[in-house]
């Protein structure tokens, strides 16, 4: 049995930030069905934005008007509060846009956004966050096009607020926003064509998320939902030629749309790493040879010394600590790495004390073993450890096995 060293592993590393990761300045294009659970997007970016000092503005389509303000409550806002301070400003998007007969007043909608802008900087806020969710367009009688208008208005080009960038112009770092579209029924030809319209327009919005299309995209691969993918604990057995870094990039991605903090552990500059370090959700332990302690290397990347199976368990109970009340997912790529270092049975003991500390129903983790790297029995010895395994070659993720998960 070997020991462990307790070490600290730097909260400020691994604490909850925000998942969406929406940076200063970004617009955000975000698409949704009603399978989609948008308000839990929605809530976490406002509750996020109220807790950093930021000012909110939430508009949002008619038929949701009963729902926003009990379910924001749900989700640990405190409404009435943030309305009366001027934190929150929420309104549908008919009151908003003073629409009638499916026009609306643009003049008055975006002065009062200029000025609830301007107020926000003078009274000290550190950002204003917007959600304007336009629904399926029903206000304007479905006619987007006549709210693309407003979003094209020359105003928003105000030097003040927006800044010269390689699409064009984007918005001011004091300013974020998400724009939501329901695309339910509507054909994937329209959709494209509104995303075009509005990808295109005078403030670039930077990144599209999609709800519907991203919330099982890992999944369903295995023939399950996310709710069902939630608390397993996976081998993932794969060969390198293989495309299974783009495997674990849909999980990535099903983590986001599902607000769901990842955390990924890796040899630094391997395949997994760098098929990843892009994506602004995740938060990389980078095992590597140039380290000899635990040290940053980035705001989302901890060096940690190869092989140290002590500084990896204390940063995976960290973690656990941190995300005690999410769904917390992670992945570690190092089963091959540690099975050459240090040989079978203290990998064996690595494992065991790790999945013994992963035991929760709300983590889900993957380990991944190049299986054509180790002899048989090596590998079979690993696979006795788990009760879901999956392998992944050159005709992609299949299942070897499924346990159901036990309520």
């Amino acid at each position: 049995m070997f020991s462990r060293k307790k070490k600290s592993v730097a909260s400020r590393f691994i604490k909850p930030g925000s998942v969406l990761n929406i940076k200063d300045g970004e617009a955000i294009l975000l698409t949704y069905t009603s399978s989609a659970d948008k308000i839990k997007v929605f809530s976490t970016f406002i509750r996020e934005g109220i807790e950093n000092g930021d000012r909110m503005l939430y508009v949002y389509p008619d038929e949701d008007e009963e729902l926003i303000r009990p379910v924001l409550i749900e989700h640990g806002i405190d409404v009435d509060k943030s309305e009366r301070n001027g934190t929150l400003y929420m309104n549908t998007q008919t009151k908003h846009l003073n629409v009638v007969a499916g026009q609306f007043d643009r003049d008055k909608a975006v002065c009062f956004a200029l000025d609830f802008w301007g107020e926000a900087e003078r009274k000290g806020y550190k950002h204003v966050r917007a959600i304007d969710d336009v629904g399926d367009f029903s206000f304007v009688n479905g006619e987007w096009q006549r709210y693309l208008e407003y979003w094209n208005d020359p105003r928003w080009e105000d030097p003040k607020w927006a800044l010269p960038g390689a699409l064009g112009l984007v918005y001011n770092p004091f300013l974020m926003e998400i724009t939501a579209f329901n695309v339910e029924g509507v054909k994937e030809t329209d959709i494209i064509e509104i995303l075009k319209a509005f990808g295109r327009g005078t403030i670039a919005p930077t990144r599209l998320i999609d709800l519907l299309h991203d919330a099982n995209l890992f999944s369903r691969l295995i023939g399950l939902d996310h709710q069902q993918l939630l608390g397993r604990k996976i081998l993932l057995e794969f060969d390198p030629t293989s495309d299974y870094e783009g495997m674990i990039e849909r999980l990535v991605k099903e983590t986001a749309a599902n607000i769901e903090p990842i955390i990924v552990f890796t040899v630094c500059k391997s395949p997994l790493h760098m098929r990843l370090r892009r994506q602004p959700i995740i938060k990389f332990f980078l095992m590597s040879m140039s380290t000899s302690y635990l040290e940053p290397a980035s705001e989302k990347e901890m060096l940690l010394p190869v092989g140290n199976t002590s500084l990896i368990l204390d940063s995976i109970e960290k973690a656990l600590k941190i995300h005690a009340n999410a769904n917390l997912f992670l992945v570690f790529d190092g089963l091959s790495d540690l099975l050459m270092r240090m040989g079978l049975d203290k990998t064996c003991i690595f494992l065991r004390d790790a999945l013994e500390m992963l035991s929760s129903k709300n983590v889900t983790t993957l380990f991944l073993l190049s299986s054509n790297a180790h002899d048989p029995q090596v590998v079979s010895r690993i696979r006795g450890m788990f009760n879901n395994q999956l392998a992944c070659d050159k005709n992609g993720l299949r299942v070897v096995k499924i346990f159901p998960l036990i309520d």
